[in-house]
C-alpha cells in the first residue's frame, strides 16, 4: 500500500508542471524528506489549564507577482509516516504580502508505525489547496509549514515527512461577477453532526455567486475536517466508539430562486476512529457543465450526515495558531472550505 501511495505522489510531482514563471517568480518547490519532531504536552501545575506545544517547521516557499484583480490557485501536498507514537500532522500554507495574509491548514493524526489497528492511518497524505486573492498589486509569498505535536506527557514523538511539494497550480483563476474568488471557509467553531434527531451539516458551504457569461464548466473542490467526537460536559472523547458519517459535495445552478440543475460528487462514507481524532475528507467535482439556458448563478456545499457511533462535527477556522514554536504571535487559518475554478472550455 505504501509503495502504491509513494508511486501516486511521485507521479503527481512529475506530471504537474509549474506555470511559466517570470524572473521574479518561483512557482514550484519540492520538499526535502526529513524527520519531524512532535513535542509532548508540557507539564502544568495543579489547577492550571492544559498547555500544548506544537512544532512549526518551514518547508519551502513560492512567489508570484499579482495584480489587484488576479486570483491564483495554490496547492501543497505532504505525505508523512513512520511515527514513533500517535502524532498530530498538519499541512499549513500561509500566503502573505505587505499588509495582508491568507492561511489554510488541513490535519490528521498519524498512528504509530506497526502498532495500530488501522495500518492505513500510519501513512497519511494531506493536501492544502485554496484560492489566494490579495486585491492589490503586490508580490505574494506562500510558505508551507508542517505542524506537529503528540498528546502524551511522557515523551516527545517523531515522524517522517516522506515527500511533498508546494506550487501555484494556476496563476490566473476567473473571479465571480463582483471581482472576488468563488471561495468560502467554514467560520470558527464546530458544526455538530449526529442523531436524536438526525442533525446534518451543510458545511463547508459556498453561498450564491454569479459568473460572467461564457464559462462552460466548473471544477469544484471541497475539503472537510471532521472531528470524531462532539465535546459536551461529562462526555468522554478519549475512547471508542468510532464515528461514521457520509460526505457528499453538491453543486447547483439556478434561475432566480428556482433550481435549474444540480450535480454531486460520489458520496464518501468514512468510519473514523477516536484515536485519529480528526479526519481530512477531500472531495472534487471536476466537470460540472454550465447550462447556457440557466442563469450563471450557483452555490455549493458538502452534506455531512451521521450514520453510526459517536456524534461528531465539521471543524471551522482554526483560531490562535502560533506563528512558530514557542512564539507569542498567532494567526488564524481556514480549515473546512470550498472553492470553484471556472473554465471556458
Amino acid at each position: 500500500m505504501r509503495r502504491i501511495l509513494s508511486f501516486i505522489l511521485g507521479a503527481v510531482v512529475l506530471v504537474v508542471l509549474a506555470p511559466a514563471a517570470t524572473a521574479s517568480d518561483a512557482t514550484y518547490v519540492k520538499f526535502t524528506p526529513q524527520q519531524v519532531l512532535a513535542p509532548k504536552v508540557p507539564e502544568t501545575k495543579p489547577g492550571e489549564p492544559v498547555k500544548f506545544d506544537q512544532e512549526v517547521k518551514e518547508l519551502g516557499s513560492v512567489y508570484l507577482q499579482m495584480s489587484a484583480t488576479q486570483t491564483a490557485y495554490v496547492r501543497a501536498v505532504m505525505r508523512a509516516n513512520s511515527a514513533t507514537y500517535r502524532s498530530l500532522f498538519d499541512n499549513e500554507v500561509r500566503c502573505t504580502w505587505p499588509g495582508g495574509e491568507q492561511s489554510f491548514v488541513t490535519g490528521q493524526n498519524i498512528l504509530q508505525k506497526g502498532a495500530s489497528l488501522e495500518p492505513e492511518k500510519e501513512d497519511v497524505q494531506l493536501t492544502t489547496r485554496f484560492l489566494v486573492h490579495p486585491g492589490v498589486d503586490t508580490k505574494v509569498t506562500c510558505t508551507a509549514y508542517v505542524r506537529a505535536a503528540t498528546m502524551r506527557t511522557e515523551l516527545d514523538a517523531r515522524f517522517q515527512l516522506h515527500d511533498g511539494f508546494l506550487e501555484f497550480a494556476d496563476t490566473s483563476v476567473a473571479n465571480t461577477a463582483n471581482g472576488l474568488p468563488a471561495q468560502r471557509a467554514t467560520p470558527r467553531g464546530l458544526v455538530r453532526v449526529g442523531p436524536d434527531p438526525e442533525v446534518v451539516a451543510r458545511e463547508p458551504a459556498l453561498p450564491y455567486f454569479t459568473l460572467a457569461p461564457g464559462f462552460a464548466k466548473l471544477s469544484v473542490f471541497a475539503d472537510t475536517e471532521y472531528k470524531t467526537c462532539y465535546p459536551v460536559k461529562d462526555k468522554d472523547c478519549t475512547k471508542p466508539p468510532a464515528s461514521t458519517a457520509t460526505f457528499t459535495l453538491f453543486v447547483n445552478q439556478w434561475n432566480g430562486d428556482k433550481l435549474c440543475q444540480t450535480g454531486n460528487a460520489t458520496t464518501t462514507t468514512r468510519q473514523m476512529s477516536y484515536s485519529v481524532h480528526h479526519h481530512y475528507v477531500p472531495l472534487h467535482l471536476p466537470d460540472f457543465t454550465v447550462r447556457p439556458d440557466c442563469e450563471q448563478r450557483f452555490n455549493a456545499y458538502v452534506l455531512v450526515k451521521w450514520k453510526d457511533g459517536m456524534d461528531g462535527g465539521v471543524q471551522g477556522t482554526a483560531v490562535g495558531l502560533t506563528d512558530s514554536r514557542g512564539s507569542t504571535t498567532t494567526h488564524n487559518a481556514g480549515m473546512s472550505h470550498v472553492f470553484v475554478v471556472p473554465a471556458k472550455s
